[in-house]
């Protein structure tokens, strides 16, 4: 039977299943720890490690702060800057070996969104890989699963913004990767979820499709990304054999 544990952190929640009860106990104590260490590190203000960075040379950072940074450098890289974690970010330096950090001057960095991504994914992978415990770890709707699922696979419900006249869509998660969606009002997607083989990969990929507008659906088929597109007027686009659903009031 699924076991579920939720509670707010790093300025949203996060929610941990595992497969077996008796492992609930075990990964929440995971999660709730390293949470606690991104939120110090990146998402309290001027009171967080980031916020409190000297800037203009290389500063010895946490191993979250740097994996934090490394993740947000490498979605911007990705989405060719679209997905930025602020101006001037390509003159960010990062020694991810020594965690040595150089942030110029006048660059501010928000790495906080895609460092939740990165956060879900490494917690799963340890309670998975270290502790044999299957389970989903979801961070504010960023979603990694890794281990064993339950029969059937992990029921994950899609946020559509604005439900259909057939309900909520919910996929079956089965397999070992991340989820994401990413939001809009003004863009031409209303919505975009994309799977991938890790959590970070999707949040990079559905936040980068919401940037490219209507040629997200082409960039997301040449990547072999499955993804569901709700645009604008409601009309819904899949990509890559995006999983099959059913519908929930």
């Amino acid at each position: 039977m699924v076991a579920t544990a939720r509670w707010d952190a790093v300025g949203t929640w996060c929610e941990v299943l595992t497969v077996e009860d008796d492992d609930l106990a075990t990964a929440a104590d995971v999660a709730r720890a390293q949470t606690a260490g991104l939120d110090r590190a990146c998402f309290v203000g001027s009171d967080s490690e980031l916020g409190a960075l000297a800037k203009g040379s290389p500063q010895l950072v946490s191993p979250l702060l740097a994996g934090g940074v490394a993740a947000a450098l490498r979605t911007a890289d990705f989405s060719g800057g679209l997905v930025g974690p602020g101006d001037g970010w390509q003159r960010v330096r990062l020694d991810t070996e020594r965690c040595l950090l150089m942030v110029p001057e006048g660059v501010e960095l928000d790495v906080c969104h895609s460092a939740r991504a990165w956060l879900a994914d490494r917690i799963a992978d340890f309670c998975a890989e270290e502790l044999g415990i299957g389970c989903l770890v979801n961070l504010g709707g960023n979603i990694a699963v890794r281990g064993a699922v339950p029969p059937g696979g992990w029921q994950v419900e899609i946020d559509d913004a604005e439900p259909g006249p057939e309900g909520r869509p919910v996929i079956p998660m089965d397999w070992s990767g991340g989820l994401a969606t990413s939001s809009s009002v003004l863009g031409n997607w209303r919505t975009v979820t994309a799977a991938a083989r890790s959590c970070e990969h999707a949040f990079a990929a559905s936040h980068t499709a919401i940037g490219l507008g209507d040629g997200a659906p082409r960039w997301l088929t040449q990547r072999e990304l499955p993804a569901r597109l709700v645009h604008a007027d409601g009309v819904v686009v899949h990509t890559n054999g995006w999983p099959r659903q059913r519908w929930i009031a």
